[in-house]
């Protein structure tokens, strides 16, 4: 199957790999030329285009691999040059936002598909690209009243070619409620932390591997997750302040040094945590 790819970074010289690994015939198009020239090079992709109204018509099944807001810009800039019939399938990290800023352009006669692999690493661009990324990890379809049950059958079918294995359907409200509390916050959380300690002494002399753990993902992309920060910031202002609560609970108990209702929370969080390892 012949499939585009808009955006060589991290995520998208990743599907270019795992679909590669398939047997697709994959082009792309970048603005940056070194990164198509790194991807012909190392046989992630088949094809490039330096001129994405080429791309376009030669592309209908096209993976949109872009930041939350240049997809808007992208499709406020170049609606025109889709050809009728295209189908995009959209890998960003937010969605009720992207959704509702999309529908306000005028895109008659193409469809996107929103999906969200839950897969990534703290360092980006198509030099990291590595498909294993994918491999048993989570993959969100937005179920979405436009789309084509074909269409959303294609798009499962490609992810589980990928590596994913858990394929979820979800509303839009559901995805950025639930991915501001699994990925959103704690990105904040691990930020915060490392943000937090800033004295001269090297801390990761003193360092086990909880620290590194929980501060892997403090080095991050920054232009992508101010976007997504505030462009999810209903869902993650509600999560937060409920992870504030519980944090606030410990403090308190810590200050009272009241061991009984201490280890009340505690026990809280290893039960919970047991019951999401039996889901699993």
């Amino acid at each position: 199957m012949k499939i585009g790819i808009i955006g060589l970074g991290l995520i998208g010289g990743s599907i270019a790999q795992g679909l590669k690994k398939n047997n697709h015939k994959i082009s792309a198009y970048d603005k940056d030329s070194n990164s198509l020239k790194y991807a012909i090079d190392r046989n992630i992709i088949d094809e490039s285009f330096e001129n994405l109204n080429d791309f376009l018509k030669n592309n209908t099944l096209v993976y949109l691999c872009l930041y939350p807001h240049d997809i808007i810009s992208f499709f406020k800039i170049n609606g025109h040059l889709i050809q009728p019939g295209t189908i995009f399938i959209e890998v960003s990290g937010i969605k009720s936002s992207l959704i509702s800023e999309i529908e306000k352009i005028d895109l008659p006669n193409i469809e996107i598909i929103y999906t969200h692999p839950i897969a990534g690493k703290e360092s980006s661009g198509i030099y990291n690209s590595d498909c294993s990324i994918f491999e048993n990890s989570n993959y969100i379809i937005i179920d979405y009243f436009k789309n084509k049950k074909e269409n959303v059958a294609l798009t499962k079918k490609l992810a589980e070619e990928i590596g994913f294995n858990k394929i979820s359907v979800v509303s839009m409200e559901i995805h950025d409620d639930l991915l501001a509390y699994t990925s959103h916050i704690t990105h904040l959380i691990s930020m915060a932390l490392v943000n937090s300690y800033d004295e001269e002494i090297n801390i990761i002399d003193f360092a086990g591997d909880s620290y590194k753990d929980l501060t892997r993902i403090a080095q991050n992309n920054s232009i992508l997750w101010t976007d997504i920060f505030l462009n999810n910031s209903k869902y993650i202002l509600k999560r937060l302040d409920l992870f504030i609560e519980e944090l606030n609970l410990l403090k308190k108990e810590i200050q009272n040094k009241d061991s009984d209702k201490l280890k009340i929370l505690l026990e809280k969080s290893n039960k919970l945590k047991k019951k999401y390892k039996k889901v699993r």
